[in-house]
């Protein structure tokens, strides 16, 4: 029995920050969306998260990195799912 690993591929969220929606469609977006948020309150209570992010190597590990990345702009009021729009920031 061979196990085979599938590619990470997210789904694409949209984030609301100001009145600006940004497509975070990868991890790689998603670090750079914290990265410019560095400065700003919400950057700085994702420090943890970033290094989750930037450490995800392997697909269970980006899965679970995007999983936190929702899970905290739901939080933020940044991303509100399926639901409908949240703004926040």
């Amino acid at each position: 029995m061979t196990l085979t690993v599938a590619e990470f591929r997210p789904d694409p969220i949209h984030v609301h920050v100001g009145r600006e929606t940004i497509e975070v469609h990868s991890l790689a977006c998603a670090i750079d969306l914290l990265r410019s948020l560095r400065h700003d309150r919400l950057g700085r209570y994702a420090e943890m998260l970033l290094t989750q992010l930037e450490q995800a190597r392997e697909p269970s590990q980006q899965a679970h990195a995007w999983a936190a990345f929702r899970s905290w702009a739901m939080a933020c009021g940044l991303h509100a799912g399926d639901e409908g729009h949240s703004h926040a920031a």
